[in-house]
Order: C-alpha cells, then structure tokens, then sequence
C-alpha cells in the first residue's frame, strides 16, 4: 500500500473515530437530560431506559464495525462467485 493511500486511510479512521466520540458525548449529554426530565416530572415508570437501550446498542454496533471493518472484496472472491454463477 502507498504512503498516500495509507495516509488517506488513516484520516478516514481518525475523522470516523472522532466522529464517534461525538456521537458518544451527545449520547450521554441527552440522556442525562432525560433522566433529570424523568425525574423532575415526578418518576413513575423509568421511560429513558428505551432511547438509553436502543440508542446504545446502536453506538455499540458503530463501534464494534470500526473495530472490525469489512474484508476488501478480492479477485479470488470474484473468481469463486463467477464459477458459483456458473454452475
């Protein structure tokens, strides 16, 4: 691999790493302020569990395909789909 390609890659890993960070902080920020909403408005059923679940799982998801990214699709893959296709 190039130094320029290798360079390029790793600011896209960067700038998506960064980008999670955000992602993460603004996660934390709005459901602290749910959870102070929840509990100003007199309690009852704890109501932020679901954007805290369903928001996480999806943080988790992003984080852990960052983590392990996609394999590059190679000729030998294409080849084996080709002789797949044909038989």
């Amino acid at each position: 691999m190039s130094t320029e390609k290798l360079r390029e890659e790793a600011l896209a890993r960067l700038k998506h790493r960064k980008g999670l960070k955000k992602q993460f902080q603004t996660y934390v920020i709005t459901n602290l302020t749910l959870i102070v909403i929840w509990a100003l408005s007199g309690q009852g059923d704890f109501w932020p569990a679901w954007p805290i679940a369903f928001w996480g799982l999806t943080l988790l998801y992003q984080a852990w395909s960052f983590e392990h990214p996609d394999k590059p699709i190679s000729s030998q893959d294409i080849e084996r789909e080709m002789n797949r296709m044909k038989s």
